[in-house]
Formats: C-alpha cells, sequence, structure tokens
C-alpha cells in the first residue's frame, strides 16, 4: 500500500509514511466488527418496516396507512400513496470509514515523532469517533501518552480531542492539565466533558474564573454549567457575586443564575425577589432564578406572563408551562392573540393539554395565525385533541371542513384544514377541496390535491379529469411549465387519484410522461403517471407498456440519465402488471442502482409479485468518507 498525503511538510515524512504503509494489512480483509453490527442493527429495523410482496395487493379506496407529517408540514413534502403503496422503506446510509483508516492513524502515532504527522492522525482519530466512523479504542493508550508527556501543545490538544471523542473518561486528569492553555473554542468541548466526567478536581479550575474579572463570557458560562454539574455548593459565593455584577456582561450573570438555582434553589428563590423588579436584563435574570420546581417560586412568576416587554413574558410562560401549565389557563385568552410568537405558541400548547369546546375554538383561529410555527403547532394540538376526546372531535372536524369554503383569502387557515382533515381520515371533504385546485396560493393548491388523492371520492372524478386536462394543456407550453413546479406537484396527486379510481380513458394522456423531453418541474407527475399506469393493467402485461417501463428502468446511463423517481415508479409498475418477461431487467436494477434511491429494493418487490423468491434484504448504502489528510490506498 501507498499513502495519499497533502498539506504534510518534509520529503522525509512523505517517505516515512510510505514505508509505513507498505506492511499495512488489504483493508478489503480487515475484520470491521463495528462496521457490522452498525449495518446488522440498521438491516433489523428496515426489515421490520418494509412491505414484502403480496399476490392481492391492489391500491384502492381511502388510504389506510400511517400518515406522517413533519412539525412544520410544507406543502411540497407531503407523503404521497405512490411511495406508500407499496410501503418500501429506504435501507438508510451508514457513514463509516475502512479500518485500514485506524490502522494507519494508530500506526502513524506509534511509529513516528513528526509533530504535524501525530497532530494529524490524532486528528483523524478526534473525527472518526466524532462522527462514529469506527471504533478507535485500540488506540487509546497511545493517545493518552502522547496527551500526557508530548512536547507539542498541538499535538496534546489533538490527542484529547480524540480522547474526548470517544469519551475516554480515564483521560480526564491528562485533559484537566490543558485547560490552562486552552482557549474558549477548546474549552467548549474540554469543559463539556470533564462535567460529564463529574471530574472533581476541574472544580479548583472553574472557581478560579469566577474570580477573575477579566475572564471571557464563554469561560465563566462554561465554568458556571461545570459546577451546576459537580453540584459544587462551596462556589455558591462567587456564583451570587457574578449575579449580583451589575458591570458584568449579562451571559456570565445568567450563567450564574441557572447555576445557582440548580444547586441551592432556596438561595435562588430568595435572590429572585432583587431583580423580578428591575430592568428588562434584572427580570430575566430573575426568571432564570425561578426556573425549579417550587410552589413559591411559581407563584413570583405568575406576574411576570403578562409583562410589558415581550421576552421577559416569553420566558415566564415557557418557565410555568414546563413546571405549572395548569397555572396558565386563566391567561390563555390573552396568550392565544399575544404579540409574541413563542406564547402564542406555548398557549396553544397548553390548549391542547387542558381542552374544551372553546378551547378548541381558539385552536382552530390560530390556524391563521401569521407566524408559520404556531399555526403548525395549532393543528397539532388539533389532532391530539380530536384523537383523544371524542366528544370534541366533530366539532374539531366540522370547523376544519367550514373553513375550506369560507374566505378564500385565508390561505394559511385553508392549509392547515386540509392537513389536519387529512390526518383525522375526514374523507367527505373532498368537493369542497375542487375549487380550491385553482386557488392563487401553492400551499393550497398543491394540498387539496393532496387532499383528494388520499380519499378518492367518485363524486368528484369528471372534475378532476377535467383539472387534468387543463394541466396537461398547460404543461405543453415548455416556458410556463418551468417555473411552475406546484402544478407538476398537483398533477402528480391527481394522477394518483385517477389510478387509484381506475379512469382509465385518461392512458393517452399519462404515456407522454414516457417522454423524457418534458421539464424535470414535472418529475412527481412523470413518477406518478408510471404508477397509475401499471394500476390501469394489473395483472395484465401489456407488451407495448412493458417495453415502455422498461425503457425508462434501464436508462440509467449516459448524459442525461432518466430522473430516480421515474425509474422507482417504473420498476413497481412491472410488479404490478405482472411482466414476468422483465425479470433480467429487474434483477439488474435490484443489483446494479445505488440502495439510496430504493429502486433496488422496488426491484425486490416486484420480483416477488412476479412469482420470484423473496431475495436478500437490501443493504444500507455506506457512501465513502472525505476529507482526510492522511489517507491510505492501495498499492496500483
Amino acid at each position: 500500500m501507498t499513502c495519499r498525503s497533502s498539506q504534510i511538510s518534509g520529503f522525509h515524512v512523505l517517505v516515512q509514511v510510505a514505508a509505513l504503509l507498505i506492511f499495512l494489512p488489504d483493508p478489503a480483509s480487515a475484520q470491521n466488527v463495528f462496521e457490522s453490527i452498525e449495518i446488522d442493527t440498521l438491516q433489523q429495523a428496515v426489515e421490520s418496516q418494509s412491505e414484502l410482496p403480496n399476490p392481492e395487493f391492489s391500491p384502492t379506496g381511502p388510504f389506510q396507512g400511517p400518515l406522517k407529517i413533519s412539525h412544520i408540514a410544507r406543502f411540497n413534502a407531503l407523503p404521497m400513496r405512490m411511495f406508500l403503496e407499496p410501503r418500501l422503506i429506504s435501507p438508510g446510509t451508514i457513514y463509516r470509514v475502512d479500518e485500514s483508516f485506524v490502522e494507519l492513524f494508530d500506526k502513524t502515532l506509534r511509529e513516528f515523532d513528526d509533530d504535524e504527522l501525530l497532530e494529524t492522525a490524532a486528528l483523524g482519530l478526534a473525527r472518526i469517533a466524532r462522527e462514529k466512523l469506527n471504533n478507535i479504542s485500540r488506540s487509546t493508550d497511545v493517545l493518552l501518552k502522547h496527551l500526557q508527556s508530548h512536547t507539542s501543545l498541538r499535538v496534546r490538544f489533538a490527542c484529547a480531542r480524540a480522547l474526548v471523542n470517544a469519551d475516554v473518561s480515564a483521560s480526564a486528569a491528562a485533559v484537566l492539565e490543558l485547560n490552562e492553555h486552552a482557549e474558549d473554542s477548546q474549552r467548549l468541548w474540554i469543559d463539556a466533558a470533564l462535567a460529564r466526567w463529574k471530574v472533581t478536581a476541574a472544580g479548583d479550575v472553574w472557581r478560579q474564573r469566577l474570580a477573575d474579572d477579566s475572564e471571557t463570557a464563554v469561560g465563566v458560562s462554561l465554568a458556571c454549567a461545570g459546577l451546576a454539574a459537580l453540584g459544587d455548593v462551596q462556589a455558591l459565593d462567587l456564583l451570587l457575586s457574578v449575579l449580583r455584577g451589575k458591570l458584568l456582561a449579562y451571559d456570565k450573570r445568567r450563567a450564574a443564575a441557572k447555576a445557582i438555582c440548580t444547586l441551592v434553589p432556596d438561595v435562588a428563590l430568595a435572590e429572585s425577589a432583587a431583580f423580578t423588579g428591575g430592568n428588562v436584563l434584572e427580570r430575566l435574570l430573575g426568571i432564570e432564578l425561578l426556573r425549579s420546581s417550587s410552589s413559591e417560586a411559581h407563584a413570583r412568576l405568575i406576574p411576570l406572563y403578562a409583562d410589558p416587554s415581550d421576552g421577559v413574558a416569553s420566558a415566564a410562560w415557557t418557565v410555568l408551562h414546563k413546571w405549572r401549565p395548569d397555572l396558565l389557563i386563566p391567561e390563555i385568552a390573552t396568550g392565544r392573540s399575544h404579540r409574541d410568537a413563542a406564547v402564542r405558541m406555548t398557549a396553544a400548547r397548553i390548549m391542547g393539554r387542558f381542552p374544551d369546546a372553546e378551547r378548541s375554538g381558539w385552536l382552530h383561529q390560530q390556524l391563521s395565525d401569521r407566524h408559520l410555527e404556531v399555526r403548525n403547532v395549532a393543528r397539532e394540538m388539533l389532532f391530539l385533541v380530536a384523537e383523544e376526546q371524542a366528544p370534541l372531535r366533530d366539532g374539531i372536524i366540522a370547523m376544519a371542513g367550514d373553513t375550506l369554503g369560507a374566505d378564500s383569502e385565508d390561505w394559511q387557515a385553508i392549509e392547515q384544514c386540509l392537513l389536519l382533515l387529512g390526518q383525522l381520515r375526514a374523507a367527505q371533504f373532498s368537493p369542497r377541496c375542487i375549487p380550491l385546485l385553482e386557488h392563487p396560493r401553492n400551499e393550497v393548491l398543491v394540498t387539496s390535491a393532496w387532499f383528494l388523492h388520499l380519499f378518492p371520492d367518485p363524486a368528484v372524478e369528471h372534475a378532476v379529469s377535467d383539472r387534468l386536462t387543463q394541466i396537461e394543456a398547460i404543461s405543453m407550453n415548455p416556458v410556463a411549465t418551468s417555473t411552475n413546479v406546484e402544478l407538476g406537484l398537483q398533477a402528480s396527486y391527481l394522477i394518483q387519484y385517477a389510478g387509484l379510481m381506475r379512469m382509465t380513458d385518461l392512458q393517452p394522456m399519462l404515456e407522454a410522461n414516457f417522454r423524457k423531453t418534458l421539464v424535470s418541474s414535472l418529475i412527481f407527475k412523470r413518477a406518478a403517471a408510471m404508477w397509475t399506469l401499471g394500476l390501469f393493467h394489473e395483472k395484465d402485461p401489456v407488451p407495448a407498456l412493458q417495453e415502455s417501463l422498461v425503457s425508462r428502468v434501464v436508462d440509467r446511463d449516459g448524459q442525461d440519465p432518466e430522473l430516480l423517481e421515474v425509474r422507482r415508479m417504473a420498476v413497481v409498475a412491472l410488479g404490478l402488471i405482472r411482466a414476468k418477461s422483465a425479470i433480467p431487467v429487474l434483477l439488474e436494477a435490484y443489483k446494479v442502482d445505488p440502495a439510496i434511491s430504493v429502486i433496488p429494493d422496488s426491484a425486490r418487490w416486484s420480483l416477488g409479485m412476479l412469482g420470484n423468491p423473496v431475495l436478500d434484504p437490501v443493504k444500507p448504502y455506506a457512501p465513502s468518507i472525505g476529507g482526510w489528510r492522511l489517507s491510505p490506498v492501495p498499492d496500483q
């Protein structure tokens, strides 16, 4: 083996590294227990979720599977039935480096005395440990040796970083010795490790920092957090002096207040009286002193939730929501319309915890909130209330349904109501979605089509067909369509609706999607056409359709390969139509396409639908990790 090295000075260093690597074993033969364990664990999780081939599989009617809507729902990232039926889960990605990297860095640390090489090797191990790319336990002894005795601070810090990232608590004493040479950027990880390891001797260092007025805010904040982690009540007087230091930076005083509240809540409670009546910063410090489980502390917070400062009010709401949300119930009526978004969001969460009919109405009103997260939290709370409180469910659904036909300018509420009704499986509102398909806001234009494809209603079949015809006419103008991804998204949902309803008269229109000349913004429209054509011809391998689908699957090379989503749905469609003559093409897709594309897993499913024995689960994607200053490479 040879070595690829960058930014390493000195010809003698390169010669030494090359000589060293000649004796490294072939990386392909190294036993990487860490990697195999990771792959086995992840694969077990995947196998428990992926759907297996079922000859009776035939998507139709309302969607029955799980609907995962992200916390901040976005209209362009909603779940599609074509990707859920069949439910094929990506095997995931495992980030790891080959064992030869660990061996290279370990041997470098043991057999070289060049400072730059040692630092590079130690930093390599530090990165491996931080990103969990492999197990570096074999190097613990040599890292500790250099940390304790090497003359170069750079080498010592690099070794310390590796040991800290690997959570080697045996290095605590040596890591602590570096503290006197550390800058704030280094203290961030050194102090965190010492606190995590409960290194009592670190308390002396941290107390010294508190006594030094010239210390940075970062240094003092880390010291306060460390002392709190140690439970060091002997530092109380020093912490109080920092807290009371009116000329000190606010960050220092806030860190001291948090530490005092953790260490001695009674003292924090007594001290808070001097702060809650002061200026804005003083009142914020007072709130930090009252972040405890004490009932008296909670009582002192009550006047602050109506503070004229939004920052103070928000902080008080947040603390009380954690410890005593019931105390905020009388203030929900004002909190739900507070100027500060954080207060409105907290009020929504409290209404979700203590629901009734009136608060459900208030939550519904928050679906129109100007702040994106507030309205999403309100929707989440309404969903939870409707699921858990049967008497309130019908009222929540009725309010959401009425909103679909109300003021079209309130697009925020319409979008959230469409999402909520979808989550609650309220399938009866499909007719109200038809006018929304031409809404001026993309959020509504797309989400209304999403709702329709979840619960395909025969009553709107003609309206969906007309809208698809209209979109098809628009799509014939590449200039107009290239800037309108949203129309493509809407069409993808409506095409899936057509497949679920078996609207076979649309087949000529859908076959146009085999052409790659369509602009890339219609990617999901084209993918949906593959899936839908497969549904149109379930168990009917029409030669012309089969040939067209195969042409999409094999188009993986060249300057303009087919889009992965289109190829994936073409693979699924071949399984739906039972295209037995396509078995060689599916086997090739299973073997050569990237696992992360889900094409191999789709091919595995389709082969099973064709009667083939179910193949082994697809292994997770394991990309090579780059960016190393020192890398082993095989001899040519």
